[in-house]
């Protein structure tokens, strides 16, 4: 009888955490898995950049937009990071469009067209940064000439070595991706 207890008890744990597992993967889809669609909007990320342990550790952000549509392109307006206290760092529509790292856009061309993707660092839009206004908020407007799917970001943010002396970056120590909000959405135009 103690056997079929047993058995009886692991098999209803072991349902349970097949229940908990379903519920925990469905309730964790982002907000890019509902397929919005539109003409213009926002989307907001959070960021980090500074120096940690003596000047030997920096954490900086990577940000990277898709248009994961099949047809259309999005046109990337405007991109805004503030820091902790919510003062503007950087405004390109003071500066013009930061370099994208992967040149995908620029300056003279903004458009992300159907399943392209960018890659934009934090470094290229601010130089430096102070460990006390962190952590950042980056706001990145966008059009649309059609409805589209909107636009998709995430933040990648890296923890690295770095060398205090000469600011040489070294060895990656950790990485971790978090999505993007859209925080505005023009359906119509």
């Amino acid at each position: 009888m103690k056997f079929q207890k047993k058995e009886a008890v692991t098999g209803l744990l072991f349902a349970i955490s097949l229940i908990g597992m379903t519920y925990q993967s469905t309730s964790i889809a982002g907000h890019a898995d509902k397929n919005k669609r539109g003409v213009q909007g926002s989307v907001t990320c959070g960021g980090n950049y500074f120096s940690r342990s003596g000047g030997s550790e920096l954490h900086r952000s990577t940000y990277v937009l898709r248009n994961i549509a099949n047809e259309g392109a999005i046109n990337i307006q405007r991109i805004r990071v503030y820091n902790a206290n919510g003062m503007v760092l950087f405004d390109s529509s003071l500066t013009g469009l930061p370099p994208f790292y992967n040149s995908v856009i620029s300056a003279s061309d903004t458009a992300l067209d159907a399943r392209q993707s960018a890659q934009l660092r934090i470094v290229d839009m601010i130089p430096s940064q102070s460990r006390n206004n962190r952590p950042l908020q980056t706001v990145i407007n966008w059009t649309a000439n059609q409805t589209i799917l909107s636009l998709e970001a995430v933040n990648v943010r890296t923890i690295a070595d770095v060398d205090p002396v000469t600011g040489k970056v070294g060895k990656q120590r950790g990485r971790h991706l978090y999505e993007c909000r859209t925080t505005k959405l023009t359906k119509h135009s």
